[in-house]
């Protein structure tokens, strides 16, 4: 599914490099759940950005389904988030004039499907997530909770192939927190999809399959 082959990625603040990974090699099987843990500045959510292509590493390989991306340029980046990836942010990013039903259908329309199927995946999406009363609803009018789970049926309604979620419980109390990291282990029970999952709650991380930590640069 995802495989890193000694993936090195440094980021220069001025005349000094810091090393986020270091010759990190990981493989990543499909179908299951993972969390990867680490405290704040650990590097989780640069190991997400490289396998959305939304940053590059800077030495090593990252292999998506087998293949090489390091050839990868923005037309192949985006059709694989546009296909293959759906991603769960700590901050929601839900478009703010748009309702909930409206926010869950843009991958959908992203691809081009008929207005009937996306209505009707958009509805099972949203009684899967609890909210088929709050379809019409505005982010504005949603609490977190909400949102994120708005969020979470966005990242799933395509059926991609593999969900990423980066600190999605982060803005949220205790309760609503892992009341989203059971709906995210539920989905991927229910369609197959594999979940990697960056957290720095241990609480939130045993929910998964299997669990990793990052700490200095290095997986344990």
């Amino acid at each position: 599914m995802v495989t890193f082959q000694h993936v090195v990625k440094n980021y220069v603040r001025g005349s000094s490099v810091i090393t986020a990974l270091s010759d990190v090699c990981l493989e990543i099987t499909a179908g299951q759940f993972w969390a990867i843990m680490g405290p704040s500045g650990s590097g989780k959510s640069t190991v997400l950005n490289l396998i959305a292509g939304l940053d590059v590493p800077t030495s090593g390989d990252i292999l998506l389904k087998g293949q090489s991306t390091r050839q990868f340029g923005d037309r192949e980046w985006t059709t694989v988030r546009r296909e293959w990836l759906g991603i769960v942010f700590q901050a929601f990013h839900l478009v703010p004039g748009l309702t909930a039903m409206e926010n869950v259908a843009l991958p959908l329309r992203l691809q081009g499907k008929p207005s009937r199927v996306i209505r009707q995946s958009v509805e099972n999406m949203l009684e899967i997530v609890g909210l088929q009363e709050r379809a019409q609803h505005r982010s504005s009018e949603l609490s977190g909770g909400e949102q994120q789970r708005v969020a979470i049926a966005r990242a799933f309604v395509h059926a991609p192939h593999l969900i990423l979620a980066d600190e999605p419980t982060g803005n949220l109390d205790s309760q609503n927190g892992m009341e989203i990291v059971s709906l995210l282990k539920r989905c991927s029970q229910e369609f197959g999809q594999t979940v990697i999952l960056a957290t720095h709650s241990e609480a939130a991380a045993a929910a998964a399959d299997f669990q990793l930590t990052l700490c200095d640069g290095h997986f344990s």
